[in-house]
């Protein structure tokens, strides 16, 4: 008899939100751009982003599950949600893109990262 499994099987919805999340390309650049929650229009750092999420350096950071408005030249205007905090300053937001602007916001921010590239990891 074979042993069980020690890995839980993923439900059906799980496994297509996991899809869904990853459909949109994650597109690393380094945009200056504005963030807007609870009453703090701050300066922030766009360090990736897609049409359904993005990672911002931000002090303060917001609340998990605070709205947020996203600013992003040359990109646009984007409202998400703050969802966890990968490392310190840094605040993963999903955001809410209508489907209709999906496509022209991922051709703007590839623009946009040809203009504001990624720091190149150091191999220190």
């Amino acid at each position: 008899m074979a042993e069980p499994s020690e890995k839980q099987p993923e439900s059906a919805a799980g496994q297509a939100k996991e899809q869904e999340r990853r459909q949109f390309r994650r597109i690393a650049t380094r945009i200056e751009g504005r963030i807007v929650f609870a009453g703090v229009d701050a300066e922030c750092l766009i360090h990736e982003m897609s049409a359904s999420g993005a990672i911002v350096e931000v002090v303060p950071l917001p609340a998990l599950g605070a709205d947020i408005a996203l600013d992003v030249p040359d990109v646009g205007f984007a409202r998400g949600i703050a969802k966890r905090y990968p490392e310190p300053h840094l605040v993963s937001v999903d955001l809410a893109t209508p489907p209709a602007r999906r496509d022209r916001l991922t051709d703007r921010l590839i623009l946009a990262a040809f203009r504001h590239p990624p720091l190149p990891a150091s191999d220190e």
